[in-house]
């Protein structure tokens, strides 16, 4: 029983440790525009770097096979590709997001 609750535990962990998805503040979304100064479309998750008020701001985004499925390729989001960000702010002021979608030239990309 107890060598099975210790295996389970390796593999709970982890994941709860990288979803932290309640850190993110849905009550108070915010909107923000500029260019992508960095991108990484990547697993488990893919992310980028926006300028807004004076920040760099981290908008995570959506795991590679969503993002892929939805087409917001590394063709169409690059860096300096002007882009709209809609999400979730981190609650402790950290400036980052979690982008529910993206708006790149009109087109509109549901990430989650």
């Amino acid at each position: 029983m107890l060598l099975a609750v210790g295996l389970t535990s390796l593999f709970v962990v982890p994941a709860l440790a990288h979803h932290g998805w309640g850190s993110y503040d849905a009550d108070n979304p915010i909107t923000m525009q500029g260019p992508i100064l960095s991108i990484t479309l990547q697993n488990p998750h893919g992310a980028m770097t926006l300028r807004h008020e004076g920040a760099e701001w981290l908008v995570t985004l959506a795991p590679l096979s969503r993002m892929t499925a939805r087409g917001a390729t590394g063709d169409i989001l690059a860096t300096g590709v002007e882009v709209i960000a809609y999400g979730y702010p981190k609650r402790d002021g950290t400036p980052e997001i979690r982008a529910e979608w993206l708006d790149v030239d009109g087109r509109r990309f549901h990430l989650r």
